[in-house]
């Protein structure tokens, strides 16, 4: 080995990542599970972590990607996240000893009651650097063998990356180098114990001077809005591997060339136009900041010279050229989109009773140690569940893709 190479391996981070790429097995993209890995039917999801899982119940997007990806199974999601949370559950404890965080996590996953569970910790640990790395891998390990019981399934988050907002916000740089030497150290851990693994850390793009894209957290640390849909899509795409490309092709006569990710019946309007009967396979996720990568394209060849209008209920689509239509067009909105986001809110609605219910604002005096004074309140929060149940109901009918229908007719207009 040359010589510059031993005088960089003395460096303990750099001893680490040697030794971490000589045991990973080769052909294991990043972002990617090490295993196969779907959710089945009548599985209950819980999300046990820290403050990127209790966050995003602000958001929905976790959750309304996996339960649109499996549209015709009945998958319950409870979020029992907790902010500055520990492996050993330390945000837990309340006025107690450290050490009942640990026993208040067990009873919370005993409340979820999951048969598969996404665990997510690492963010606060990383403080700590190269000296608490050992600690928090062996407490790590512990927690899975905690919560691993029976047959039930787990699946393994790294934590994500610090983005760099500029003055007066912290330079990430140190912070980051931190996250990236535990997101490894999970990446062995969970391929020892294979366990799927999503990394969150190396495929989410951050912001900075150098790179102009759009900023993906709020102050740096804590995902915004877009950095959960990203999350989402990566966490869906890693485990769970499928095509989101979503195509129609036909000729001027109706008749289907090629359908990705549809059905698709065409029939010849009396004015001449195409009427399209569509049933999607899973809902196109709501377009965010100018993606709509998942929308439907729909190309149709051998078009007249003209100009050639696709519309919904009426209300126009897109226009364009024959040209445009032989080459093929994505659209920019479609139903679905409206009503993945119903899916969202019946999501983002249903966590929020729950969160009531699993964490009271005034839990010291309802379970705490002030329960003499309050803890006859208690029994009202069994009162949640009739609105959870109302929510579930509406998710379950919300993921599945309602059939809809576009027209496509030529239009006055410039030739093309």
């Amino acid at each position: 080995m040359p010589s510059n190479c031993c005088s960089c391996l003395r460096h303990p981070f750099a001893r680490f990542f040697f030794i971490v790429s000589c045991l990973v097995p080769l052909g294991i993209e990043s972002g990617h599970a090490q295993t196969s890995f779907e959710l089945k039917n009548g599985d209950r999801v819980a999300f046990l972590g820290d403050t990127f899982v209790e966050r995003a119940i602000r958001f929905g997007h976790i959750e309304t990607a996996l339960a649109a990806r499996w549209p015709d199974r009945n998958i319950v999601f409870r979020n029992i996240g907790w902010s500055g949370d520990s492996v050993g559950g330390r945000a837990r404890a309340f006025f107690d000893p450290i050490d009942a965080g640990f026993e208040n996590l067990k009873s919370h996953v005993q409340l979820a009651d999951p048969s598969v569970v996404f665990v997510c910790y690492g963010a606060m640990a990383s403080f700590e650097g190269e000296a608490g790395l050992d600690a928090f891998i062996r407490n790590y390990n512990t927690l899975l063998d905690t919560v691993a019981t029976g047959d039930r399934r787990l699946v393994m988050l790294s934590p994500t990356p610090r983005e760099a907002l500029g003055h007066p916000m912290p330079d990430p740089t140190i912070q980051n180098q931190n996250l990236k030497v535990y997101t490894e150290a999970l990446r062995l851990l969970a391929s020892k114990r294979g366990i799927p693994f999503v990394d969150l850390f190396s495929t989410l793009v951050t912001s900075s001077a150098g790179r102009q894209t759009k900023a993906i957290t709020d102050n740096g640390i804590h995902l915004n809005n877009y950095g959960y849909t990203l999350a989402a899509e990566r966490i869906v795409q890693a485990l769970a591997e499928y095509s989101s490309v979503k195509r129609l092709s036909l000729d001027k006569d109706g008749a289907v060339k090629e359908a990705m990710g549809i059905s698709a019946s065409v029939s010849i309007d009396s004015d001449g136009g195409l009427g399209l009967e569509l049933q999607d396979e899973r809902l196109s996720l709501s377009p965010l900041g100018g993606d709509h990568s998942q929308n439907l394209e729909i190309a149709v060849t051998n078009l007249p010279r003209g100009n050639y209008r696709l519309e919904y209920d009426g209300k126009a689509i897109v226009t364009g050229s024959a040209q445009k239509w032989k080459r093929g067009i994505q659209l920019a909105w479609e139903p679905s989109n409206e009503q993945a986001e119903e899916l969202r809110a019946a999501v983002n609605r249903k966590n929020e009773h729950f969160f009531h219910q699993w964490r009271p604002q005034n839990e010291t005096y309802i379970r705490g140690f002030r329960k003499h004074e309050q803890g006859q309140n208690a029994a009202d929060l069994p009162k949640f569940d009739p609105f959870i149940e109302a929510e579930e109901m509406k998710i379950s009918t919300l993921k599945k893709p309602q059939a809809y229908r576009l027209t496509l007719k030529r239009v006055k207009g410039g030739e093309g």
